[in-house]
């Protein structure tokens, strides 16, 4: 599965951590949401994707968001991180049957949470065999 994939290529760059238990490690990766209790995190989220692009459907085009986020205020370690995660991500082959993966733009996203803490967001699209 994309998300799945995108995660393990992640834990191997050493961007993310693995492990989703109590307590949680720093900069865990959670896939279609995010904790409430954890500053720095960060969330895949799959976004949809585009028609195939030939009659035979041989490839999906599919897309995902990558969010980070970080302390109360810590603009600086959550745009840190996500632009480690951006250059992992960006041109990649994370696993056997992509072509690719390239961001669909080259900045992030920025918002705050209730709490205020920086969240930076980043949409990718991928071209996959289909399997």
């Amino acid at each position: 599965m994309l998300l799945d994939d995108i995660r393990s290529y992640l834990i191997a760059q050493g961007v993310v951590q693995s492990g989703t238990s109590i307590p949680l490690p720093p900069w865990p990766c959670f896939e279609g949401y995010v904790t409430d209790d954890q500053d720095q995190t960060v969330a895949l989220f799959e976004t949809g994707g585009y028609p195939a692009d030939t009659l035979g459907r041989e490839n999906e085009r599919v897309t995902f968001q990558v969010r980070v986020r970080a302390a109360r205020l810590d603009y600086s370690t959550a745009r840190a991180k996500w632009l480690a995660i951006f250059n992992a991500l960006q041109d990649s082959i994370p696993a056997p049957g992509y072509a690719f993966v390239q961001a669909m733009h080259y900045g992030p996203m920025h918002f705050n949470d209730d709490k205020g803490r920086p969240n930076l967001t980043a949409n990718f699209r991928v071209m996959k065999a289909r399997s």
